[in-house]
């Protein structure tokens, strides 16, 4: 999806939460860097003299929403959150297939371009499954992981299909607020209104609401990945089951050093965000070696 072609009403939302985005965090900008396949709009924060940390969003949770999740992490370090291609952000062009090391190719080149040669990164949901397709193609280039409900692992199909059938069937027969409220709720229960307005606003703009992940990884692709990694699940995932996750990471990554687990949905609450955000600064100081 080009970023030309989000809505109206999805421009004033993201504007709105860049607005309240800054007023949390020091320093937030946004810029288009140029790499070898295109623009890609970065959003920054923090001291841009301090470590730079990679923070990867989720399906449609774009830069202004992923900054504010972790917000605390520009507290300690330079945030680097891309707009990811053919989501319902700034960054022009397709999505990249899911195959073949099409994202880390992607996230290479923007790094190369960013003049960044090594760094800490956190992956939420979507985005921890780049992450590993990154740790696949370019080891070395992360040193020290978080990842935060990540998809990569395997790909659901029977658990939220249990719980989102019924309300996938009622939401496309009416296709109205009340509806995507009972969609959106396995989800994220009432969690973050803001968020979900967005998601909202995506389906209202015709983007595709899924998009699959790169993966599902095993272990002969993330052999030479030694980096420190931390998984963070949540008891009530509608998509990934934590002690199913915990199995197939512990599998394919010897170099797992932590898991928590959190009793709420994929979007957590507020509470919840900030303990998450806690917990991965408190990793991220221990273990990130730039």
């Amino acid at each position: 999806m080009d970023a030309t072609m989000l809505s109206l009403e999805l421009k004033q939302r993201y504007d709105a939460q860049s607005k309240k985005v800054d007023s949390v965090v020091p320093n937030l900008a946004g810029n288009y860097v140029q790499t070898s396949f295109g623009p890609v709009w970065v959003m920054t924060a923090g001291a841009e003299d301090a470590p730079p940390l990679l923070l990867l969003h989720g399906l449609h949770t774009v830069a202004p929403f992923c900054i504010e999740f972790f917000a605390k992490l520009a507290e300690k370090y330079h945030i680097i959150c891309p707009d990811i291609p053919g989501q319902a952000g700034k960054t022009p062009g397709m999505a990249p297939i899911p195959n073949n090391q099409a994202y880390a190719i992607w996230l290479d080149s923007l790094l190369d371009s960013l003049k960044i040669e090594r760094c800490a990164a956190v992956g939420l949901s979507f985005g921890g499954a780049l992450l590993l397709d990154l740790a696949t193609r370019s080891p070395t280039r992360l040193s020290a992981v978080s990842l935060v409900v990540p998809a990569g692992f395997f790909r659901p199909i029977w658990r939220p299909l249990k719980k989102l059938f019924m309300p996938f069937i009622g939401f496309k027969l009416h296709t109205d607020q009340l509806h995507f409220d009972q969609l959106m709720k396995p989800l994220m229960g009432d969690n973050w209104p803001e968020l979900e307005s967005y998601y909202f606003s995506v389906f209202q703009a015709g983007i595709p609401m899924t998009l699959l992940p790169p993966g599902p990884f095993e272990a002969k692709d993330l052999i030479k990945f030694t980096s420190p990694v931390q998984l963070i699940l949540a008891t009530d995932d509608i998509y990934f089951a934590p002690s199913k996750v915990e199995k197939y990471a512990r599998a394919v990554m010897p170099n797992l050093s932590q898991v928590i687990e959190i009793e709420d949905l994929h979007v957590p609450s507020v509470e919840n965000r900030e303990r998450i955000q806690d917990q991965v600064l408190e990793f991220m100081q221990k273990e990130s070696r730039v």
